[in-house]
């Protein structure tokens, strides 16, 4: 999201204004969390990223609801900071104990 300004003390240019990001200087802080999605109508599964979080413990406590949730569960989710891959968690496999096919 960007935001515009006027008058400020520390963005100044000729004409009085300046776009600023709104992203946060502590980005590099952040971990992000982005799912695979394999409902494409083209039949290529893409990532997507559905959030970012600065606590590692929360971001992968919110990869593991979008892989285990009822209805529509992601096959795959990823936490990655600073572009490295840290987390991955994965949709669990139907067993036989379930009562469902495990295939």
């Amino acid at each position: 999201m960007d935001q515009w300004v006027t008058g400020s003390r520390d963005i100044r240019t000729a004409e009085g204004e300046a776009h600023v990001s709104c992203t946060p200087p502590v980005a590099a802080e952040l971990f992000e969390i982005s799912v695979l999605d394999t409902t494409g109508g083209d039949g290529h599964e893409r990532w997507h990223t559905i959030g970012w979080g600065v606590d590692r413990e929360e971001v992968d406590s919110i990869a593991e609801t979008y892989v285990t949730r009822p209805m529509c569960p992601y096959d795959q989710a990823r936490i990655r900071h600073q572009g490295l891959l840290v987390g991955m968690r994965r949709r669990p496999r139907p067993s036989a104990a379930d009562g469902r096919d495990a295939s």
